[in-house]
């Protein structure tokens, strides 16, 4: 009476399904023990409600800014909804067994396929782990009785792992479940459901003389520092993690018939999508396919054959790549149409739903509850980001959308910083995927700002070094409500600017952080604690990269001088958020002859009202007669505004003149190009300017010399264009 069988399975079998219900309809067990998280059975009864299948369990653990999920999946033909539902009629008690899925053990490496697995395949003649499944097993679902089929099933998982596999925490927290159960007083025949890999080392464990009193194992509880929580939710066929889940539905339903099912239904979409599948096309696959399936020793057609039948008998032209179905269990969509209906039609469109009275964890009505006060119903919303109400709208739509909550899309806004746009349009649909989209989300945290914190996080830490995914996601915060979000952005965000190496992308981030900072009101972001934490970090890391630049060869770099240039702004505008002070750096960076030119003029123009007559002309002078435009182009960019000064540029502009007029004809061409291009810095009434202040009175010309005059400048001028043109400039 306390007879002990485990059942093996491979989780979503419809072979594995019908032995289960036929063991448990005989033995009319006492216990049905199903692999699960234990701590489910407090869901049991809402997980017992009339829902609509496939649905799933959603488990997580979050332990500061680490979350994992687990989700198990339920459909009309998993062997575990089979097992609760065959107790449920035998009157038998159920009981999940397996570790809650916090516990460290579901880190660690599942059971996997020994070497064996690979000499399978090959003996086979199969590709994937899948079709070898089927070949072996759903193929001889409906010629085997159900305990033979057991015993192919099982020799096939103690065949497929390792001997050396050491038992896990939850195979021996399994076991104690099962002993407690075979050993409770007035009990009778136990059932135990588990993954086919598990059920080694489970019945090695019950080999053993140990005996209990009877009592069930206690369940571990989480730290206290550790979030947990098991929801359903309703899913689709399109997310479950198996390939084809409505063939196997059909080969649950409509047993040896189902590959007829299967390729008229392929026929038929073929058909709607307008394409030609005449009666002797159809006929000729239907041949092909028990052609295969005999040949290959299947006395019921499996997928591969239905696959296989189409592929060769429909598809009239070679392929560029092998067949989808041949690389991995759950294979990328075709380009091929006839493959990519095969495989569409074979996977079905199926969506759960669940009981209206299940549990849903807070965020669910949160959302419901904001989306409701906010006026955020199905339809298009125009909304005016200068008027309070709309933004905080818009902020809630935003945080939908980072969340990753489908149905709410933008066609219109701002899409940057620099951007002046104070309009924008969603377009808000409701569809079948929002509720479990929110139940996911929920594993994040438990409001909607907390959820979209943290997938900010998540993308400014996936964003590594790259700034202009650090910038995006900054914007990003920005829209969202920016400080609102969390606090732990800024942290996150500064490590990730630490690593950058991209001294021009970092500034244009420090530009567009820094304008969002001081001016921004239409997104609220003026004054922004998480942005100023980025632009102290940014102009830190653009003092060090800039001190990491050598002088090369080539010309004044637009990027960095850029970068410079932002400094500046960002140690004269935000002052109070710039912790460091940078002056004594870029001063020693503007004297350093082993740095590249422009960024030394740069440097020198963010320091400039601190740098005496004497040092800017001795930097001048410092300078490679042939990079002087360079440097020009770098001090031009930092402080036009202070050069146009003639009190305070009057000394670099005097030391550039003497430096110019010293030049040689070879130098002065040889420079000529750059400081050209410095002076594009100053639109041409600004460069008139200049020159009146280099330009000292000219005497009247005698008439004796004035031809000479004109003709040694016109000689210049022609020996000018020679050089030019002969250099390609």
């Amino acid at each position: 009476m306390n007879s002990v069988v485990v059942i093996g399975i491979s989780h979503g079998s419809p072979a594995c399904a019908r032995i289960v219900a036929d063991t448990v309809h005989r033995l009319r067990p006492a216990h049905v023990l199903v692999e699960g998280p234990a701590d489910l059975n407090a869901l049991a009864p809402d997980l017992t409600r009339d829902h609509e299948l496939p649905i799933a369990v959603l488990s997580h653990v979050r332990r500061g800014n680490v979350t994992r999920v687990i989700t198990t999946a339920y459909t009309h033909w998993s062997p575990e909804w089979i097992a609760l539902r065959a107790a449920a009629s035998v009157g038998a008690q159920t009981h999940f067994i397996d570790l809650p899925t916090w516990h460290r053990d579901f880190e660690t490496r599942a059971p996997q396929y020994g070497s064996t697995a690979a000499s399978l395949l090959r003996r086979l003649g199969v590709d994937t782990m899948g079709a070898a499944w089927d070949h072996i097993v759903e193929s001889r679902a409906f010629s085997h009785p159900p305990a033979d089929l057991a015993a192919v099933i099982d020799d096939y998982f103690d065949t497929l792992r390792p001997a050396e596999d050491t038992v896990s925490a939850r195979e021996r927290f399994m076991t104690g479940w099962v002993r407690a159960a075979r050993d409770r007083d007035g009990s009778g025949p136990v059932v135990v459901v588990c993954g086919g890999l598990h059920r080694p080392a489970i019945l090695a464990g019950l080999a053993t003389d140990e005996v209990t009193d009877g009592s069930w194992p206690e369940i571990p509880v989480a730290d206290d520092d550790m979030d947990v929580g098991s929801y359903l939710v309703p899913t689709s066929y399109g997310r479950l993690q198996i390939d084809s889940p409505w063939w196997y539905e059909t080969l649950w339903e409509a047993g040896d018939s189902a590959a007829e099912v299967a390729l008229d239904a392929v026929v038929r979409d073929l058909r709607t999508r307008g394409h030609a599948v005449s009666t002797a096309d159809f006929i000729a696959c239907r041949t092909q396919l028990h052609a295969l399936a005999a040949t290959r020793s299947h006395r019921t057609p499996t997928r591969i054959d239905v696959f296989d039948a189409v592929a060769s008998t429909l598809v009239d032209e070679a392929l560029a790549s092998p067949l989808p179905w041949t690389r991995s269990d759950r294979p990328q969509p075709s380009e091929h149409p006839v493959l990519a209906s095969c495989s569409k039609t074979m996977r079905g469109r199926r969506f759960g739903s669940l009981h209206p009275r299940t549990p849903a964890p807070g965020l669910v009505h949160h959302v419901d509850l904001l989306l409701e006060e906010l006026a955020l119903g199905p339809g298009t919303v125009e909304l005016d980001l200068t008027a309070p109400p709309d933004r905080r709208r818009s902020r809630v739509l935003h945080q939908l959308r980072v969340a990753g909550i489908p149905g709410f899309d933008r066609r219109l806004g701002p899409g940057s910083g620099n951007e002046v746009n104070t309009s924008e349009q969603w377009s808000i649909a409701e569809g079948v995927d929002r509720l479990p989209s929110l139940v996911e989300a929920a594993a994040y945290g438990h409001t909607l700002v907390d959820v979209t914190g943290y997938m900010l996080e998540s993308s400014l830490r996936a964003a590594r070094s790259d700034v202009a995914l650090i910038a995006a996601t900054l914007f990003d915060a920005v829209l969202c409500g920016v400080d609102s979000v969390s606090n732990r952005s800024a942290s996150q965000a500064v490590a990730s600017i630490a690593s950058s190496a991209d001294l021009a992308g970092v500034g244009v981030m420090l530009r567009s952080v820094l304008g969002l900072w001081r001016h921004d009101v239409v997104l609220g972001s003026g004054g922004s604690t998480l942005l100023g934490a980025v632009i102290d970090a940014a102009s830190s890391r653009t003092v060090d990269l800039a001190r990491r630049t050598r002088a090369a060869a080539g010309g004044a770099d637009a990027g960095r001088i850029g970068a410079l240039a932002a400094l500046s702004d960002a140690m004269t505008y935000a002052a109070d958020v710039v912790t460091e002070n940078h002056a004594p750096e870029l001063a020693a960076l503007a004297d350093d002859v082993h740095a590249a030119v422009d960024i030394r003029g740069a440097a020198l123009g963010t320091v400039w009202s601190t740098t005496s007559a004497v040092a800017a002309s001795a930097a001048v002078r410092s300078v490679p007669t042939d990079r002087l435009g360079d440097w020009l182009c770098g001090l031009f960019a930092v402080a036009r505004e202070a050069f146009l000064d003639a009190q305070s540029g009057g000394a670099v502009l005097g030391a550039v003149d003497d430096v110019v007029r010293n030049f040689t004809e070879h130098e002065f061409l040889m420079a000529l190009p750059a400081l050209r291009q410095s002076f594009e810095y100053f639109p041409p009434r600004e460069r008139a300017r200049i020159a009146l202040r280099i330009t000292a009175p000219t005497p009247p010309v005698e008439t004796g010399h004035g031809h000479e005059i004109v003709t040694a400048g016109a000689g210049l001028d022609e020996r000018v264009d020679h050089a030019l043109a002969r250099v390609g400039l």
